[in-house]
């Protein structure tokens, strides 16, 4: 319903809920201690869990005080973190990685906490949250966090905002999660390490719920020095998305760039434009392709018809198909007839 509403009626609406919230969990949470910079603070990362689509989490639940790294079953992880004086505090290490796209074709990536894409971050609006990155690239680096309203001196710019975080150093970034929606974050050094693997999703989930869906699913596009990727692959080897006749997807798409737009195209029917760039739309749009630019992010449900194995793909066909046959930007998402369930027998 949220998407339905006036933007800024929704806005207003969040804000006082977000009050009403700030007084009761005043006791719990406490504000930032400390100042953002340099610092030598190592990376613990914690062992991955497999989390069902339907089971994909909030930012956090009340009480929760950490969040271990989990697989989201569509090729992306969701990142870890500890709650720390009322903080959720991430700690993502950006380092070389050799990365096969696909059997038989190996690249050199650069991964943060071993994954490509990077860990999603994924919170709640009006959390405080602290990033702790550390730079093991043989180049300097920042994060940039696209799409947040945040203080100029977090924005992640180097030589601009900040200085550059050098080889072997780390800096610490805190902010407060206001804008709410699909967003991302990546290095913004020319675009090369963003091409081989530096970014992920970002996402802010509002006061008052997330999109409804039965299935939450992210698709990240690359088209850099590890070729034409889905969520850091090409086909075959990109991941199979699950569903079934009549269920809600949500698909959130992410243009990373670093060089080229994107004509993003779903087999089997109409689906919903419901927010553009974690924005919502006042008049949702039903369409069968989008055009995907870089930096920009959409959110789609997708309410397929009929089972099978229907493409995801980028319809400029040199991205995802030769005459051998399919390849770069392609997922295929595998529906199942619906299942009908019956009532409980009192």
């Amino acid at each position: 319903m949220r998407f339905l509403a006036p933007e800024h009626g929704a806005r207003t609406l969040r804000y006082v809920t977000l009050g009403v919230l700030a007084g009761l969990m005043a006791s719990a949470l406490t504000g930032l201690t400390g100042t953002p910079g340099v610092s030598t603070e190592k990376v613990d990362v914690r062992p991955a869990t497999v989390l069902p689509a339907l089971q994909r989490p909030l930012g956090t639940a009340f009480g929760q005080t950490s969040q271990a790294e989990a697989d989201l079953g569509d090729g992306t992880k969701l990142a870890a973190w500890q709650l720390k004086d009322g903080v959720k505090e991430f700690h993502l290490t950006a380092a070389p990685l050799s990365w096969t796209t696909e059997p038989g074709r190996v690249k050199q990536g650069l991964a943060i906490n071993g994954s490509i894409p990077a860990p999603t971050i994924r919170i709640n609006e009006g959390d405080k949250v602290r990033i702790v990155f550390t730079n093991n690239m043989s180049d300097g680096s920042a994060l940039h966090w696209h799409g947040m309203e945040l203080p100029n001196s977090q924005d992640g710019v180097p030589d601009l905002t900040q200085p550059q975080v050098a080889p072997g150093q780390s800096f610490t970034y805190q902010w407060t999660a206001v804008s709410t929606g699909t967003h991302w974050y990546h290095s913004h050094m020319g675009g090369d390490q963003e091409g081989r693997g530096v970014y992920g999703a970002l996402e802010v989930v509002p006061l008052l719920g997330d999109i409804p869906a039965d299935h939450d699913y992210t698709i990240e596009t690359g088209d850099g020095a590890l070729g034409f990727v889905m969520n850091g692959k090409s086909y075959p080897a990109t991941p199979v998305l699950s569903a079934a006749v009549g269920e809600r997807v949500h698909i959130r798409l992410i243009g990373t760039g670093p060089e080229l737009t994107h004509s993003i195209h779903i087999h089997g029917g109409y689906f919903t434009v419901v927010a553009q760039d974690g924005r919502p739309l006042i008049n949702p749009i039903q369409m069968d392709t989008v055009t995907l630019g870089i930096g920009q992010t959409y959110d789609l449900i997708w309410t397929p018809v009929n089972p099978g194995k229907w493409m995801i793909h980028c319809h400029i066909f040199s991205h995802s198909e030769t005459m051998a046959g399919m390849t770069g930007m392609v997922i295929i998402a595998n529906v199942t007839p619906a299942t009908v369930k019956l009532p409980a027998v009192g």
